[in-house]
């Protein structure tokens, strides 16, 4: 637990640099103290935990100067990028902020998916008192304050206000969290008092915008990998989400992309992770990628069976069908697994704690020489010609992949320009993959051309001239990528880094 001076100094000293409003804050944070009170008994909350909701109240805007829209995620990151001395309270700190707005998906947040269930539990606890303490300042006015009242057995709390019922409303729509970890829903009685104003302040955007900080070839490689990666950690847990309730084919595939995207970071992030936990987490994800593996393929396979309206493949399609189900329902029975729950949080915790990783070397240190190297090995394929058989061109594929992602991890740095460097190249990746789709249906059809030969016959010759016009298409995709011009973008972008 970070002594109460320690947890002083660092609020202040970030609600100074964050250019926090202050009023706000204050009042978000005494309605937060009142509403911890109410309930700490009957919750057996620690008493130590008074400090941090007080803390996570203050801070809750704390992002709010450098990104509006999301300033929740982004008080997150700032809330892990300044050192508290004590992990776990500086992730309850970020899981406050990141769950104060919007619908609370805790499911989905790194920073409390990094924690065990005692703590974890505490900082949804806390972070629904928050949500509803922000609520009754609604207004931005400051003017709406709140007691405790006796009642049978359920919260009541008085509003008093030009505001009050304003506020009491929104805080009353943001105690879903609350209802769920906490218990029913306060009642609130409100009485107004002085001039009722209809038109509220609600969230001000300020005027100017702090920088994010993380756009900077000077910021750590390492601070700048830990924010990608959580934010791929709630991509990962979106579509895991989704994948449960199949409701279309592109969850599979969003779930493939969100752990191709974790094992490119950790890859490119390897010079300064933690060996150890990054080395398990390439494995856990890599795992997890196989396992949709096997969906995916059939899901792509039989989207083009029935766009062709061929009935004569109705018995392979069936088949295959009933493969794809057996392969959906182990991937979600993995989901769904011990083992899948504490490689969620291992990962998590790489993504929020920084005290392992090596935070000295800057990006413009390492990012330079990545990119290029992923580009020269992706031009190495190139031997006066394209590969011509399925395995090379697979691997090239993957290359392409790798180098995609590494300027993916710059993105906030380079700006408009990526744009410039990520077309060419995800044409060309489309291409790749179109033919690798091919290559895969023809290893997903073999054991069944005895069901209908003559249908798997045609259907298969059908492709493999899809496959050739996109063979004779691929080396002016290619050469977009190879030329000079992009070549000259990529160095000038290395550059400035």
């Amino acid at each position: 637990m970070a002594t109460p001076t320690n947890l002083a100094g660092y609020v202040e000293h970030l609600l100074d640099v964050y250019q926090v409003d202050r009023a706000h804050a204050r009042q978000v944070a005494d309605h937060a103290l009142t509403l911890f009170d109410a309930v700490a008994q009957s919750r057996k909350l620690p008493a130590t935990s008074r400090q941090l909701v007080e803390a996570g109240a203050l801070l809750h805007n704390v992002g709010l100067t450098t990104d509006p829209p999301e300033h929740h995620l982004v008080g997150r990151d700032i809330i892990l990028r300044h050192d508290l001395g004590d992990e776990t309270d500086q992730a309850i700190l970020a899981a406050i902020v990141a769950l104060h707005r919007r619908k609370p998906r805790a499911r989905i947040e790194p920073s409390v998916l990094c924690l065990n269930k005692r703590n974890r539990e505490l900082a949804l606890q806390l972070a629904a008192i928050v949500r509803v303490a922000d609520g009754f300042d609604y207004s931005q006015s400051q003017t709406t304050q709140v007691r405790v009242a006796a009642s049978n057995g359920r919260l009541s709390l008085i509003a008093t206000g030009p505001h009050a019922a304003v506020d009491s409303e929104r805080a009353l729509a943001k105690a879903d969290l609350w209802e769920r970890v906490i218990g029913p829903r306060p009642e609130v009685v409100v009485q107004s008092e002085g001039t009722v104003v209809d038109e509220v302040a609600g969230e001000d955007e300020p005027t100017e915008r702090l920088p994010y900080w993380y756009a900077s070839g000077e910021v750590p490689f390492a601070e700048l990998g830990r924010v990608v990666l959580r934010r791929q950690v709630r991509r990962l847990q979106q579509t895991a989400r989704a994948v449960e309730a199949d409701e279309t084919i592109e969850a599979v595939h969003d779930l493939r992309v969100a752990t191709r995207r974790i094992r490119a970071a950790l890859r490119l992030l390897e010079p300064v992770a933690p060996a150890k936990a990054a080395r398990k987490a390439t494995v856990a994800v890599r795992t997890l990628a196989r396992e949709a593996g096997a969906t995916r393929d059939r899901d792509v396979l039989l989207n083009d069976m029935a766009q062709r309206d061929l009935p004569s493949l109705a018995p392979v399609m069936e088949a295959i069908r009933a493969e794809r189900m057996q392969a959906h329902t182990t991937l979600v029975d993995y989901l769904g697994s011990k083992q899948y729950e504490r490689d969620l949080r291992a990962l998590a915790r790489l993504a929020c704690f920084a005290a392992e990783w090596d935070n000295r070397p800057r990006v413009k240190d390492y990012a330079g020489s990545m990119l290029y190297a992923h580009y020269e090995a992706l031009r190495s394929y190139d031997r006066n010609g394209l590969p011509e058989d399925d395995a090379s061109l697979h691997a090239m594929r993957i290359a392409g992949k790798r180098l995609r992602y590494a300027l993916e991890l710059v993105s906030d740095i380079v700006g408009e320009r990526l744009s410039d460097l990520l077309n060419p190249l995800i044409d060309f990746q489309d291409h790749l993959g179109a033919l690798n789709d091919i290559s895969v249906a023809r290893g997903l059809l073999a054991p069944h051309t005895g069901r209908a030969p003559e249908a798997v016959t045609a259907y298969l010759a059908a492709r493999e001239a899809e496959w050739a016009t996109l063979r004779t298409e691929l080396p002016a995709c290619w050469e977009r990528l190879a030329g000079s011009h992009y070549r000259r973008t990529l160095l000038a972008v290395i550059g400035d880094l």
